[in-house]
């Protein structure tokens, strides 16, 4: 997986559970992040989003993404979109494409009818092929809809926990979601938030296996979130880069929420309140 793989994937797994907001989705929401290496040499920027579309005719909520970053030895500008049934909850669709220095790409198809995704990825020559075809159970997401699926389930109580199931590619994974600290966090721009560290654990890995598809999740990674909403606010942690390992921060830098879905802010900047922030009131 390359750095921006890497970094977008990381973005949209920190959200993996969240409070029950008084919507289903935050249609019009958008977060941009900014990403640094070592703390202050700047490499891009991430956004995410929801919004809607449609899939074989059928009406979706679309769960996108992109990481636009310049490394001047190596440009990226990766594009990814999730589609989701909104009566059912189930995604239908995932694709991530990545364009710059590399050119890549793969989709997942959802077949709910046979229960089995399809795993389709791009081949050198420039065609699509399908690589291999997975039996699933209906509480399977790729990782991209279930972190925006998924917003309501979270509690931010300190012990907590709640296991989802997750494809990339070709391998599904059972992972388990724990808080392990609650406390204020400062994002420069924003504000203060309730925030909480989320912990991720993979349950169904083999006898020696290092779990490659989301995060690294056998490395320590520091993750932080808004306590009502389980948005991402900051994450750190090594990235596998060439043979390089450096440390990456992916820090909130704009929210932009929607009526119904503002998070509970203890201390808010004045360009924050102009993006839709607001104080808490008790």
């Amino acid at each position: 997986m390359t750095t921006w793989r890497f970094v977008l994937l990381a973005l949209s797994s920190v959200a993996l559970v969240s409070a029950a907001p008084s919507i289903s989705y935050p249609i019009g929401e958008r977060l941009v992040c900014k990403a640094w290496f070592i703390g202050f040499i700047p490499i891009g920027t991430v956004w995410m989003g929801l919004t809607t579309g449609s899939y074989h005719g059928a009406n979706t909520v679309v769960c996108e993404g992109r990481c636009l970053g310049d490394f001047k030895f190596y440009v990226a500008d990766v594009r990814l979109a999730s589609h989701l049934d909104p009566a059912t909850d189930r995604a239908l669709y995932h694709e991530i494409e990545q364009f710059g220095s590399e050119r890549r790409g793969r989709r997942l198809i959802f077949d709910w009818q046979s229960n089995l995704v399809t795993y389709v990825r791009r081949e050198r020559d420039g065609s699509y092929a399908v690589r291999r075809v997975v039996p699933i159970t209906p509480d399977v997401w790729d990782v991209y809809s279930c972190a925006f699926q998924a917003r309501k389930y979270f509690q931010p109580t300190v012990g907590w926990s709640h296991d989802v199931k997750l494809i990339e590619t070709e391998r599904v994974f059972h992972i388990r979601v724990t808080v392990l600290a609650r406390r204020q966090l400062t994002i420069a721009g924003l504000g203060t938030f309730d925030a909480c560290r989320l912990g991720f654990t993979p349950l169904n890995l083999k006898p020696h296996e290092v779990f490659k598809g989301l995060l690294n999740l056998d490395r320590d990674i520091e993750v932080w979130v808004e306590s009502t909403t389980c948005t991402p606010l900051y994450m750190k942690s090594t990235v596998p880069f060439g043979f390089l390992r450096p440390k990456v921060e992916v820090v909130l830098a704009e929210w932009h929420t929607v009526p119904g879905f503002e998070p509970a802010v203890i201390g808010v900047s004045s360009n924050a309140v102009a993006r839709g922030l607001r104080p808490r009131r008790d």
